[in-house]
């Protein structure tokens, strides 16, 4: 005779459902689709070893890996790695270097950018592929902001004192007090602009001696520590 039913027959038929619901239902979703949906571009290529901290969690870089903004790339002695980024950018990375993807917004129907990336230690280069009027492309350090919108530069960042090398168009660069908290922009009454072939230093060496010339054996040690092919 059927009557009603029990507490705790309901609560046996509703857990025979749900063991009996597929798995995918059952385990949270969102996290492994988050690189995908919000990709800024990937690992194109690696030596050595490299990791990458993202959400707490670190894992060994072998190449391929899609980036986000918030990931947190670092490379051990004797390593390299390359970043292709969606705008047509590419950062390549020189051993015991620490760089965060502070910001990454691109549009391709507009093509333009704002891109901030904080380099805590070691040597970055970026080869900056041309934008629309009005977007930015800063790389930060710990005093330091530097900024352009289509150009091949080097910034290299050891404790208190940053240098940043020009090899093709132009490069703005301020000295900030408040490094990674700056914004990702860069006030440009108060940057010196700096061009191809020029150098300068902040930290040891006043901002205020002006951009030098770059020396040419200073320069090819620096892209041999950067060289992946």
């Amino acid at each position: 005779m059927d009557g009603p039913v029990s507490r705790k027959s309901f609560l046996r038929l509703m857990l025979g459902l749900c063991l009996m619901a597929p798995l995918s239902l059952l385990l949270p979703v969102g996290k492994p689709a988050r690189a995908a949906a919000n990709a800024i571009g990937k690992v194109s290529k690696v030596k050595g070893t490299a990791s990458l901290l993202r959400d707490g969690t670190q894992s060994i870089l072998t190449g391929g890996e899609e980036m986000v903004a918030g990931d947190i790339v670092t490379t051990l002695a004797e390593s390299r790695l390359r970043i292709a980024l969606a705008d047509g950018s590419q950062l390549n990375l020189g051993e015991l270097t620490r760089v965060t993807v502070a910001q990454f917004d691109f549009s391709p129907e507009t093509m333009s950018r704002e891109a901030a990336f904080d380099l805590q230690s070691g040597l970055l280069q970026a080869i900056t592929a041309k934008a629309a009027a009005g977007s930015s492309f800063v790389i930060r350090t710990s005093n330091t902001v530097a900024a352009t919108r289509a150009t091949e530069w080097i910034v290299e960042a050891k404790k208190a004192e940053t240098s940043v090398f020009v090899l093709e168009g132009k490069v703005d660069v301020a000295e900030s007090a408040l490094g990674f908290r700056s914004l990702p922009s860069i006030d440009q009454d108060k940057a010196m602009l700096l061009s191809a072939g020029q150098f300068t230093t902040v930290g040891k060496i006043s901002l205020g001696a002006g951009p030098k010339p770059a020396d040419a054996a200073r320069l090819e040690k620096l892209k041999a520590e950067l060289a992946l092919d």
